[in-house]
């Protein structure tokens, strides 16, 4: 039997290559006697330069459970003093129908430096983009760590008007003039949140 090649179809128990040549994904493969084969059906992915194979679930794009590295869009919910909860709304672009699944920022997880206070870097209803880093009790842990991460939109806290970018970060209403700090997102005005069902 050939060894199939990135892009094809496998299905449980195909042989996918050899433990001296790649590692298997832990989520979609599993080894035996030093080969690796295939744990579920999907799409196969062979990553060439980390020597990594994966297999692409058929069901991956209807996904509404997170794992690790998932993109998440959120609505900032409570603000706590080492935390930010947020109500997921979106996963890899994908709508999460079911309100209650929860993500967490913790302080250390939000910026690349220091942050005093979370109530100085977020406010109830701004919507944020994390990345998940993994799963803990029934919340998600979320980090905004990154430049592509952070607050997405925002609206002013005293007349509800979106807040405008002025600054690396710093936001401002036009309307009435409130400026305010945030940890936004390097695309923040830009993005335009289009999300699937």
């Amino acid at each position: 039997m050939a060894i199939p090649k990135s892009g094809d179809i496998v299905k449980i128990g195909d042989e996918l290559g050899f433990e001296e040549q790649f590692l298997g994904s832990q989520d979609s493969t599993y080894s035996e006697n030093g080969n690796i084969y295939a744990a579920i059906n999907g799409i196969l992915d062979i990553n060439e330069q980390e020597r990594l194979i994966h297999i692409n679930a058929h069901n991956e794009e209807k996904r509404i459970i997170p794992k690790q590295g998932d993109l998440i869009i959120g609505e900032v919910s409570m603000i706590r003093k080492n935390s930010v909860g947020v109500r997921m709304i979106s996963l890899n672009g994908k709508v999460i129908v079911r309100n209650g699944t929860f993500a967490n920022i913790h302080v250390s997880s939000v910026s690349k430096s220091y942050v005093d206070k979370l109530d100085n870097v977020f406010q109830k209803t701004d919507l944020v983009r994390a990345r998940v880093l993994s799963k803990f009790g029934k919340e998600w842990k979320v980090a905004t760590n990154s430049t592509n991460l952070g607050v997405i939109l925002s609206n002013c806290k005293y007349c509800g008007h979106k807040m405008e970018r002025k600054g690396r970060d710093q936001v401002k209403c036009l309307f009435c003039n409130h400026s305010e700090r945030k940890k936004i997102a390097s695309d923040y005005g830009e993005v335009e949140i289009l999300l699937r069902f």
